[in-house]
């Protein structure tokens, strides 16, 4: 009986583990500096002198003909995978675990019980309504799909190098405005993300982390 506050309170702890993202101050940082620099790569890509390459990943592209700026979203839809990137973030959804929405500035996803995304959607406030997932059942769900999203842009960013080059890459990097993780580096960060392991680090977390960035004066 005398342990049973304590046990009661390990129990509302776990609930809450499950029900939330669970990323460190430090990871959110990182992680929405590093999307930054990613939606700018994807904007190089699509201007590669090799040719578009997302276009060559698979990717359609679809551009809003109403519009002077004609935003642009380009479209992968592989079987049971649906992605869709915008300059303003991404969406990424999978059969029977619905979709997240990542925005550029934001490294919070948001879930919602959809797969795919109309083809018309070229704007934010076309998007259906996302949300933070409400269950036990939705935080599976949307926990699976989180992994699997910075897994497949760490797999991106590792066809972009064996299809053009580590050189690329770099001149992508240093062409960013605020250059962050180094180009080498990238799949190996997003990969490190997806683990979602924090609590497991032999060293602290911001010191894990500079493995990956850009050193103070270096290229």
């Amino acid at each position: 009986m005398i342990n049973a506050p304590a046990a009661n309170g390990q129990r509302r702890t776990e609930r809450r583990t499950r029900q939330g993202w669970c990323m460190p101050r430090t990871v959110r940082r990182f992680g929405g500096r590093l999307m930054e620099q990613q939606v700018w790569c994807w904007g190089r890509d699509v201007e590669c002198h090799e040719g578009n390459l997302l276009m060559r990943a698979g990717f359609e592209r679809h551009r809003d003909c109403e519009t002077e700026d004609r935003s642009t979203c380009y479209r992968l839809d592989q079987d049971q995978l649906h992605v869709a990137l915008w300059g303003f973030g991404m969406f990424f959804g999978r059969r029977e675990l619905g979709g997240l929405y990542l925005d550029r500035f934001d490294f919070c996803p948001q879930w919602a019980p959809v797969e795919s995304l109309a083809l018309a959607i070229h704007w934010p406030d076309e998007l259906p309504v996302f949300a933070r997932p409400q269950g036990q059942p939705q935080w599976e769900r949307a926990r699976r799909l989180w992994e699997s999203l910075l897994q497949w842009i760490a797999d991106y960013e590792t066809w972009v190098r064996s299809t053009v080059g580590l050189a690329y890459r770099r001149e992508c990097v240093a062409t960013w405005l605020r250059p962050f993780v180094r180009a080498e580096k990238t799949a190996a960060a997003w990969r490190f993300l997806s683990r979602q392991g924090w609590e497991q680090q032999g060293q602290p977390l911001a010191q894990e982390l500079k493995r990956y960035t850009i050193s103070a004066g270096r290229p």
